[in-house]
């Protein structure tokens, strides 16, 4: 709370200090302190926040520069800058964790294994080594420990999330930090686990084993676990810029369009991709073949997605607006709340707003922001597997841009945006979803009759069940109950006049009770009309 409100989220600093003193009590909560990030914008103060908050919260930081779906673009680029600054482990728990998930000693396993890492992050470090075969290779180490610290700070994550949901964000349906903070627990736990990686490199490897210009280095899965990931080593170049590939003989132009299609042929072809496709994972080796070396971060795009891009793209090119509002109800993202008319001619306006450039100047970024501000204003929820390849879309295309500025993903995509919507038209594939809905209908139509029976059985034995669910009478119940209430202590408050009118005129005793009375009855009728005046409804 203290660094929240150092950079001026009081609100949210407010919020929670409020449960935490109820939980905790004072002492745990703290008191205002002097802001230091004035005159700063607030995405800039959220970046600067979270870095002082810690690796875990710098590394949901940076899942959320990849969901500009359910935050705003400005809040995007700048947790894009946020960065893992870590220094390296101490050397010794660093031998102690490879013997300790190797079961042997450093010496007995690699002929030489150097502690000094070639990189270093918060979650692993990566390190050289030479094993007994005499193979060169790339060892990452996950940190001693990381496991137990992310868990146990994503459980304090989650109940900062159950927090914001309940004040800040109650009544904002666009944005639910509870669900942020599950898909950055399950990232987390996917990416602290090194055998995961394993597999997904194993997949990359079958995947792209026959193509020349794409190289995945090999696992030597005989020193691999849970906790180590070892790989060929690649001696290659950082494409860092074009004029330090072309010291080195490469083309720059080549290595821009390879990059791309590396990426666009997971995507249309294998649904499998790589989520986080920048310079600094790949490595680059004579005859300009690329090299990536991190395997992660990656996602899955069911056909149903990748139709869903096609659809997109193709409406964009070919100039088809209502092509988008169609791609949309088919994959059923339009939600009730959702102008259809109003969606269809924003598409209109954003499509027409390109179409007299040519491809290769159409800003693929500013389209997809563009696009997702039109999704997100029309309370459409695009899955989150489409929203992170329209990212690794836009990374890939910032990294071939650094080496070919003519570059266009545009023009890279609508080829196989093409081949992508033919093979949908292709006879045996035609003929593979005709079989599947004959097989449907058929099962559709041999369950029918059980199905009746059991209707009828039910309705004849008056155990046939309708459930109804209302929606927005909350609001109507708990004005009921209100104005219910009002009501009775009026009625007391006027029973209580009556008796003690009939009181007043006695002696002794009964007389005392009928002006006690009234003024119980003048208190509880003073106390009945400020609190209607104060709900503002006479």
């Amino acid at each position: 709370m203290a660094v929240l409100i150092k950079y001026g989220f009081e609100e949210i600093a407010d919020a929670l200090r409020s449960k935490v003193l109820i939980r905790f009590g004072e002492k745990v909560a703290p008191m205002r302190i002097k802001r230091i990030a004035e005159g700063r914008t607030r995405p800039e103060r959220l970046r600067l926040a979270l870095e002082e908050l810690g690796p875990t919260f710098i590394k949901f930081g940076q899942l959320l520069s990849t969901r500009p779906d359910i935050i705003p673009l400005d809040y995007v680029h700048e947790l894009e800058h946020l960065q893992d600054q870590v220094r390296p482990e101490d050397p010794e728990r660093i031998k102690a964790e490879v013997e300790r998930e190797l079961n042997g000693p450093l010496d007995q396993i690699f002929v030489s294994f150097d502690l000094t890492p070639l990189a270093a992050g918060s979650i692993a470090q990566v390190h050289r080594a030479t094993t007994r075969e005499g193979e060169v290779v790339a060892v990452k180490v996950r940190r001693p420990d990381i496991v137990r610290i992310i868990e146990a700070e994503s459980e304090v994550l989650e109940e900062l999330a159950a927090i914001l949901k309940a004040t800040v964000f109650e009544h904002d349906e666009t944005i639910d930090p509870q669900q942020m903070v599950r898909e950055f627990v399950e990232a987390m736990s996917k990416e602290t686990d090194l055998a995961n990686e394993r597999r997904n490199q194993l997949r990359f490897l079958r995947d792209f084993a026959a193509d020349p210009t794409v190289h995945i280095p090999r696992v030597y899965e005989k020193y691999c676990t849970a906790a180590i990931l070892t790989m060929e080593y690649i001696d290659g170049i950082k494409p860092s810029s074009c004029e330090i590939l072309r010291e080195h003989g490469l083309d720059c132009e080549l290595v821009a369009n390879r990059g791309a299609n590396f990426v666009l042929r997971q995507m249309f072809e294998i649904g499998f991709f790589h989520t986080d496709p920048h310079p600094g994972n790949f490595f680059l080796l004579p005859g300009n073949v690329l090299a990536p070396i991190d395997f992660g971060q990656v996602a899955r795009l069911p056909a149903a997605d990748r139709r869903l891009f096609n659809d997109l793209i193709l409406a964009i090119v070919d100039d088809e607006p209502g092509r988008v509002v169609r791609a949309l109800e088919r994959r059923d993202l339009i939600q009730d709340k959702t102008d259809v008319a109003k969606l269809a001619a924003e598409a209109e306006q954003l499509i027409d707003a390109y179409q007299h450039l040519p491809l290769k100047s159409m800003p693929f970024g500013m389209i997809v922001s563009q696009t997702l501000d039109l999704f997100r204003s029309n309370y459409v929820r695009p899955p989150a597997q489409f929203t992170l390849m329209l990212k690794a879309l836009g990374t890939v295309e910032s990294f071939a841009r650094s080496l070919d500025p003519d570059f266009s993903i545009i023009e890279s995509l609508r080829p196989f945006a093409r081949r992508s919507s033919l093979q949908d038209l292709e006879p045996a594939r035609l003929l593979r979803q005709m079989r599947r809905v004959m097989q449907d209908t058929g099962d559709l139509a041999m369950r029918l009759p059980d199905d009746l029976n059991v209707i009828l059985r039910k309705f004849r034995q008056g155990k046939l069940q309708v459930h109804i669910q209302h929606e927005h009478l909350e609001s109507l119940i708990k004005t009921l109950d209100r104005s219910s209430n009002r009501i009775s202590f009026a009625l007391i408050i006027a029973a209580l006049l009556v008796a003690s009118s009939l009181l007043v005129p006695q002696q002794g005793t009964l007389q005392s009770i009928g002006i006690l009375g009234y003024v119980i009855a003048a208190i509880g009728g003073a106390w009945l009309i400020v609190s209607i005046l104060r709900s503002g409804k006479l």
